[in-house]
């Protein structure tokens, strides 16, 4: 049997999906030199994340940030220490999601993203303008005018962006000065919009959530002691007939997890709609709403109310006991995995996503299906273990 020591794993994911806490010197002032607040400890905290294995973690220096930076000297510096502050946070924590942690270099569905209509960027022959470096430079006109701008030929040469360390802060640094800037003082949410404005608006809050940083609910709430007690009502969870399928699926798993959750940040859906679906054997309570909640984000009342049956609690009358107690929120996350996705995980990542939100799949929401393929191949090499076949879908 492929039985493992759940704990020992458990403790790897734990470390693996703990969120940045990013910390700026207290005294600064506006106009010193940037390398005083992207600080060694700084950017080695963002780095340290990444797997041993990334290429990023190698590739992305904090030399080379701060050769590039030379070239944008405006950026954080602000008109107050605090606004400064702000605009260097906001770009890290958008560079740590879009980078999986400085682990990325190049974005994983490898698009064309040529836009034909771009006249004064033509698209050269073979050449792909998929994401690449910190900010995933994207678009054949992004390339060629950041091209432009620092001295390279981004349409004839995009891959560049991912093999020189100062190119590559240089194309963040220009497409956050010329497109995100301009904007940050609106608040964080702007720079979303600006960076990619189809999570917003509830088109996939999932990933507005994985940029949270401190200050996070979930991050007291998730704890290990809570997921190894809730483990114990799911004693077949992480237990295949292979060791390597059983950390297969304790890798998915907290691949869908960390997504879901933005890293353990987030115990309810930002949209908190009503959910709630006509059902004899599960029907509504009044004034009720079964949003998601939880560590996969349970929703809908047919669900809430199966989930508490098979966990002793009512969960159409009190839905917000999973966001409330800790170890029903990790049984909810166990309960929906084995009753809906273990049986795919087999078919490969790709099947657990469909059951997970197959909305996402068949170009729905492509940056949602690389974050949870990300997630999930970072775990797989931290097992020391191998993907498996059709991780996407």
């Amino acid at each position: 049997m492929g039985k493992i020591q759940l704990p020992a794993i458990i403790h790897v994911v734990a470390v693996l999906v703990s969120a940045i806490v990013i910390t700026i010197p207290a005294t600064v002032v506006v106009a010193v030199p940037l390398g005083r607040l992207v600080t060694p400890e700084f950017f080695n905290n963002i780095r340290n994340k990444a797997g041993s294995n990334c290429k990023g973690k190698h590739f992305y220096t904090r030399r080379a940030f701060l050769k590039a930076a030379k070239s944008y000297p405006r950026f954080g510096h602000l008109d107050s220490v605090e606004e400064s502050k702000r605009e260097i946070a906001a770009f890290f924590a958008h560079v740590s999601h879009e980078t999986g942690d400085l682990c990325y270099t190049e974005e994983i569905e490898r698009g064309t993203y040529c836009d034909s209509s771009a006249v004064a960027n033509p698209c050269a022959p073979g050449r792909q303008y998929y994401g690449r470096g910190p900010l995933q430079l994207s678009w054949n006109y992004n390339y060629g005018e950041c091209g432009k701008a620092n001295g390279f030929d981004g349409l004839r040469n995009p891959d560049i962006v991912a093999r020189d360390p100062v190119v590559t802060w240089k194309s963040a640094l220009w497409f956050w000065s010329t497109s995100v800037r301009p904007t940050e003082r609106k608040g964080f949410g702007e720079t979303i919009h600006k960076i990619n404005g189809m999570e917003c608006n509830h088109g996939n809050t999932d990933e507005v959530e994985d940029r949270a940083g401190t200050g996070c609910k979930g991050k007291t709430f998730y704890t290990r002691a809570a997921l190894l007690t809730a483990a114990r009502a799911y004693p077949r969870f992480g237990n295949l007939d292979t060791a390597l399928w059983s950390k297969r699926e304790i890798a998915a798993f907290f691949a869908h997890v960390t997504h879901e959750t933005g890293h353990f940040c987030y115990v309810e859906e930002i949209a908190r709609n009503t959910y709630c679906s006509p059902s004899s054997q599960y029907p509504c309570a009044p004034g009720k709403k079964y949003y998601g909640r939880g560590p996969i984000q349970l929703t809908w009342n047919y669900n809430y109310g199966a989930c508490g049956k098979a966990n002793n609690f009512d969960g159409l009358k009190n839905p917000d006991i999973v966001a409330k107690n800790a170890v029903i929120a990790w049984k909810t996350g166990l309960w929906f995995w084995m009753k809906s996705v273990r049986p795919v995980v087999k078919q490969g990542f790709g099947a657990t996503i469909r059951r997970v939100n197959g909305g996402e799949c068949n170009g729905g929401s492509p940056a949602a299906v690389a974050a949870r393929v990300k997630y999930y191949r970072a775990y797989c090499r931290s097992f020391g273990i191998t993907p498996g076949p059709n991780i996407s879908c």
